[in-house]
């Protein structure tokens, strides 16, 4: 039976292997595939195992890191420039390495798990994530029944207050004791630091734990005055700290800058990337000028 994808009107029986590779025994599995996605693990796994591409057999989780986070990017950039064809192919490549790295766990000696492991999880995640959709059936029908589902659950499923209930299911499946556990050191300083003013908005602490960006301030402040000042008195003294006092009074801008934004409802590195993308524009718009002159 033909089965359709969404409402994008594409049928799985649709697929046909491309021109010339209809009689390669390998590929025998991907023709099998009950569905896009399968056919997805299957060529990967070919890919992958002995008798495979010998580049794509000697990858680590390690090493395809970098096409991970190049991959992501790609598809940011395709989004955001509206893209859609590009879009298909960037989403497929993100998929690839999902895909790919899932492989290569499975083939770990010590603690192996498949792509199937990592969907159900996902799934139970994205139930357990979300007990206002997924309630029980004679829970949601006893409260249609006391009137109790209009507007009163709009209030309380509201996407501010869904958006607080994952923080806090996140945070006690987790056991996390703070609000910054978990928050990747490998990203840019500028997203991590989106991500902690974004954490710390959502606490309810958040009042007191702001007071770190405040003091963190005040103090980086009075140590540039005095240290700028130690310095012109006397230049045995280095300029080391002086340079040290100036970094961490432009960081706290940048934190102010972050965390104004993040009141206002703006993406800053979003913000930026978009600036950036106008920006490189109108610096090919100048060469181009230039060259042309």
């Amino acid at each position: 039976m033909s089965k359709i994808s969404g409402e994008t009107g594409y049928h799985n029986s649709d697929y046909r292997l491309p021109g010339g590779f209809e009689h390669c025994s390998k590929l025998k599995p991907v023709v099998e595939a009950a569905t896009a996605l399968d056919r997805v693990k299957a060529v990967v796994d070919v890919l992958y195992s002995p008798g495979g591409c010998p580049w794509d057999g000697k990858q680590t989780n390690e090493s395809l890191l970098k096409n991970l986070l190049e991959e992501t990017y790609e598809y940011i950039d395709a989004v955001e420039t509206h893209d859609r064809d590009n879009m298909r192919e960037e989403l497929g490549d993100v998929l690839l390495q999902s895909v790919f790295q899932a492989r290569v766990c499975e083939s770990d000696a010590e603690d192996p798990f498949d792509i199937d492991e990592v969907a159900d999880r996902l799934v139970n995640k994205l139930i357990t994530r979300h007990p206002h959709v997924f309630a029980a059936d004679d829970v949601a029908d006893s409260s249609d029944a006391d009137g109790n589902g209009g507007e009163a659950a709009s209030q309380s499923e509201s996407p501010e207050a869904v958006l607080a209930l994952w923080e806090k299911m996140k945070q006690q499946e987790k056991h996390r004791k703070s609000v910054l556990e978990g928050i990747s050191r490998a990203q840019g300083a500028l997203p991590r630091a989106a991500k902690v003013v974004s954490r710390i908005s959502k606490s309810p602490n958040a009042d007191e734990l702001f007071a770190a960006f405040v003091d963190s301030s005040s103090a980086s402040t009075q140590q540039d005055v005095e240290q700028t000042q130690a310095a012109n008195q006397s230049e045995s003294n280095g300029g080391n700290s002086v340079e040290r006092g100036k970094a961490d009074a432009y960081a706290d801008e940048i934190f102010a800058i972050v965390r104004e934004a993040r009141t206002d409802g703006i993406d800053i590195e979003a913000a930026l990337r978009n600036r950036l993308r106008d920006i490189e524009e109108k610096v090919a718009l100048i060469e181009s000028e230039i060259n042309n002159g």
